[in-house]
């Protein structure tokens, strides 16, 4: 490395880190300036931010430690309290995660949050870029954190022509020559800044920025095209039927999906045809059959559709709806893979997104 080239990047991270100074946003689980991080809240903060924005991921972890202060009493906690308390958040292998995460370091570290990226990488939920930050930001450790925004920030630097998905490699190597020697946490922290304030996906801010000067697109017409990506592949569709029961004290009946692909241990209403591994629907049901007539009922084809977009695929939902008595009612819950809520009790559930919206739309059918 030539004295010019570390003359560049000393000064690049000099300059951003006196913008961080100035710019820095105040997120509660950052450390005020001075004070040492708070590595539980580090690990807690992070698991929740993956594949999530930073104002979605803000209450939920400022209820989270009001609930469980320290990472022993989330290890103590009830799994269906997590879980009651996640709903919303989605991506809800995460929450497992996190609870068998905090039972190992609590178990098995004295309930303190390792030191060590290797350790880290064997928790459950904790990949390289996860164990990566945690080290930066907990523990002012030496780390090349690289996230979306990081990844943005650097092919724009470089005017990085290969499409984001090929150029990955490439990011890490550039931006860890850009690692200062001091204020790890800082500077990995006024990176994720930098892409959320400034160096923005479609419109950056360019004027703003504190590095414009060693950027190849800074202030350009076209940074915004930055990084390039390649053709979107179309989601599949998958279809499927969502079965609304409602007793005659307006109580829906759920189930508790028991650690199950999609929303493993969350509280949803029984549906067939869309998560299997095989079987599933080919197109949109018109008639509800014997086979697909849960406890054999009549059930009444409702006439709105929901549609609801996952990671992998587009879903298309056929709500059923059928109204029992008393009587058909003790003998559903002879199974006890079953239940019926009233809905003043649906905050105490661990309801996923879709499940939600369900409920919403046909909220005038529970009283």
């Amino acid at each position: 490395m030539t004295e010019k080239n570390e003359d560049k990047y000393k000064q690049f991270s000099n300059k951003l880190l006196d913008w961080y100074d100035i710019r820095r946003r105040i997120l509660p689980w950052r450390a005020a300036p001075g004070e040492i991080s708070n590595p539980y809240f580090v690990l807690l903060s992070e698991i929740m931010l993956q594949q999530t924005v930073v104002v979605t991921v803000i209450p939920y972890f400022i209820r989270f430690v009001k609930k469980w202060p320290t990472i022993n009493q989330l290890a103590q906690a009830d799994f269906n309290e997590i879980a009651s308390l996640w709903a919303g958040l989605g991506y809800y292998r995460r929450a497992k995660n996190l609870h068998e995460t905090a039972k190992i370091i609590s178990t098995k570290h004295n309930g303190l949050i390792p030191n060590n990226k290797e350790v880290l990488l064997s928790f459950p939920g904790v990949g390289e870029y996860t164990a990566t930050a945690i080290m930066a930001i907990a523990f002012d450790k030496k780390a090349n954190v690289v996230d979306g925004n990081i990844e943005r920030i650097f092919s724009r630097l470089y005017k990085i022509e290969e499409p984001l998905e090929h150029s990955k490699k490439k990011i890490r190597t550039l931006s860890n020559k850009y690692l200062p020697c001091n204020r790890n946490g800082d500077y990995a922290q006024s990176l994720m800044d930098l892409g959320s304030l400034v160096c923005i996906p479609r419109t950056p801010r360019c004027k703003s920025c504190p590095v414009i000067f060693t950027c190849k697109l800074g202030g350009r017409a076209d940074a915004g095209l930055y990084p390039k990506r390649l053709p979107k592949k179309s989601k599949k569709q998958r279809y499927g039927i969502f079965y609304l029961l409602i007793d005659n004290e307006g109580s829906v009946l759920f189930r508790t999906n028991k650690n199950e692909r999609l929303f493993a241990n969350m509280d949803v209403l029984p549906s067939v045809g869309w998560n299997e591994e095989k079987e599933n629907f080919k197109t949109s049901p018109k008639i509800i059959s014997k086979d697909l007539a849960l406890f054999n009922l009549d059930w009444e084809i409702l006439e709105t559709k929901i549609n609801h977009v996952f990671t992998h695929f587009k879903l298309d939902c056929t709500v059923v709806f059928f109204r029992i008595n008393k009587k058909m009612t003790k003998n559903l819950l002879i199974n006890k893979e079953y239940r019926f809520v009233k809905k003043k009790d649906f905050n105490q559930l661990a309801i996923p997104s879709l499940i939600n919206k369900i409920l919403t739309t046909f909220e005038d059918k529970i009283y």
